[in-house]
């Protein structure tokens, strides 16, 4: 965990994860007509330089989708799992009757991450009104390492910190993990803590 964030502020953003992740759950299992459930075992703050030491490796491959935060706060999600899990994911989203062809795979797990990260924001700003939009989901396959260090060259002025959300998916038999991770503007985790008073 960051130095700069405490307990109770990160039990804040698990809840706001929480409540997110369930309405998520909601909705994927009203689209695919079958229960999912999700929740979220752990939430922190790290520092980028720690990331690769404490959550993954820079050289692991993996299957990733990023959307942009765009409006009073500004940031990047990104959706990162494993190769396995992201096949146990396109696999719960596909109807049983249609032909798993490259393109039909990326359009089930773009929008399984377009569910999950519309959820989190409209969970965020019930507790912080603000206008957020989020932009299109994309996909990519490549090292963890590659994929964060380019969004930080795109983005050009980033905070440091970034916030990680694990996610644990239930469907049937299976528990299928994947973490979510916010990289915002300098100064919008501050300002989100501020206006909660914490």
């Amino acid at each position: 965990m960051s130095d700069k964030y405490s307990a109770l502020q990160l039990d804040v953003m698990k809840e706001l994860a929480n409540i997110g992740g369930g309405n998520a759950a909601t909705s994927i299992s009203y689209l695919i007509n079958k229960p999912v459930r999700m929740s979220v075992p752990t939430v922190d703050i790290l520092h980028y330089e720690d990331i690769f030491s404490t959550i993954m490796e820079e050289d692991t491959m993996v299957n990733a989708v990023l959307m942009k935060m765009l409006g009073d706060a500004r940031g990047y999600f990104l959706f990162v799992v494993s190769q396995k899990s992201a096949i146990q994911l396109i696999n719960m989203m596909v109807p049983d009757n249609l032909t798993l062809n490259e393109e039909v795979r990326i359009s089930a797990l773009k929008e399984l991450v377009n569910i999950l990260v519309s959820s989190y924001v409209n969970a965020l700003t019930k507790i912080v009104p603000s206008n957020l939009i989020t932009t299109v989901p994309q996909f990519t396959i490549d090292m963890f390492g590659a994929i964060l260090s380019s969004l930080y060259m795109e983005a050009e002025q980033y905070d440091e910190n970034i916030l990680i959300v694990k996610n644990e998916f239930y469907y049937e038999d299976d528990k299928i993990e994947g973490s979510l991770y916010l990289v915002p503007e300098p100064g919008v985790i501050e300002a989100l803590f501020n206006y909660i008073g914490i």
